[in-house]
């Protein structure tokens, strides 16, 4: 296999992932509305196919062309390239040109180093919040057992929130949980719980690495509709459970007015997220699980078409993209 190659097969990984990522940015800016009156479950499932499918797809298409490059036999193909030397290949075996190409090398070596210093500083952070988690737990008070336990953590800044990838945990501010009602407990206990019956902690760790891959604006505001939607849904658990939907909202505003807030947090709110919040509660904002079950088909049936056609049309996509970099 010649190493150059790589270079060219990144290249189209790169190419596919971002138009994916700008597809699926102009997709959620079309049909915010829709989704939005679908219910929280599924803008959320949206915010998750945009930052997981491009990267996927970059993977299928690039990984196709790589198999037709060796055994272009197996796809209905021929090998062409003792044939046509007046451009670069997308081959495994014969595309060590690449590495000659000044632009291709600088843009694939740039993204993979922007990629590695990510990935090293989102290992770091979970490991700093681990070390910072395990902290607090041993300065905690346990104040509820069973399969979710809840601590109490000394502090004057208000905060509540689930952490805990194997093991979840609550944690809540002795400020806050004093200072509340019971149904205000209840109420933030629930938001919390309806994070772990999501499984939120996991998908925020895998969309963390998925948002490495794509394209780098348009992940990182992903990733904040993806918050917002995880929130807002949570609050909607919370409510249906207690049967209240007042109590919620009131505690989302009252906390937000307490001095040195500590934002962003799980139940604790951002200030400028609370409007909408509250309003999704107070107006009963329909899940959305309904849309996010059709939106997951959908995924699935895309993913499949790419793979089947990328498989079956490799042949003229191999010469097309070549042609196409040849241009650069």
């Amino acid at each position: 296999m010649a190493l150059g190659s790589i270079i060219g097969f990144g290249l189209v990984f790169v190419l596919v992932a971002w138009t994916g990522s700008a597809v699926a940015s102009l997709t959620l800016s079309l049909f915010a509305e829709r989704l939005r009156g679908q219910g929280a479950a599924g803008e959320k499932r949206a915010a998750e196919l945009a930052l997981v499918l491009p990267p996927l797809l970059g993977v299928v298409v690039a990984a196709s062309l790589a198999m037709y490059s060796v055994f272009p036999g197996l796809l209905g193909g021929v090998d062409h390239c003792d044939t046509h030397g007046h451009h670069l290949h997308l081959c495994l075996v014969h595309g060590g040109e690449w590495s000659s190409r000044a632009w291709a090398v600088a843009l694939i070596s740039g993204l993979s180093a922007l990629a590695f210093v990510r990935a090293v500083q989102l290992i770091e952070a979970t490991l700093r919040g681990r070390r910072r988690l395990q902290a607090i737990e041993r300065s905690s008070e346990r104040i509820e057992d069973g399969e979710v336990p809840v601590f109490r953590v000394p502090s004057n800044r208000p905060f509540c929130f689930v952490a805990g990838l194997r093991s979840p945990r609550i944690f809540v501010a002795s400020s806050l949980w004093d200072d509340s009602s019971e149904e205000t407990r209840m109420a933030m206990l629930g938001h919390e719980r309806g994070h772990i019956e999501n499984g939120d902690i996991g998908r925020s760790t895998v969309l963390s690495f998925s948002s490495l891959f794509g394209a780098p604006i348009l992940a990182s505001q992903f990733k904040l509709l993806w918050a917002d939607a995880a929130e807002r849904l949570c609050d909607r658990i919370s409510a249906d459970s207690s049967g209240d939907s007042t109590t919620l909202a009131s505690a989302l505003v009252n906390i937000v007015r307490l001095p040195q807030s500590l934002v962003g947090l799980s139940f604790v709110p951002e200030a400028g997220s609370v409007e909408n919040r509250v309003v999704a509660i107070l107006t009963q904002e329909r899940t959305g699980h309904a849309m996010a079950t059709r939106l997951l088909r959908i995924a699935v049936a895309l993913v499949a078409a790419v793979t089947i056609t990328s498989a079956v049309l490799a042949d003229p996509l191999h010469h097309a993209l070549e042609s196409l970099f040849g241009l650069v």
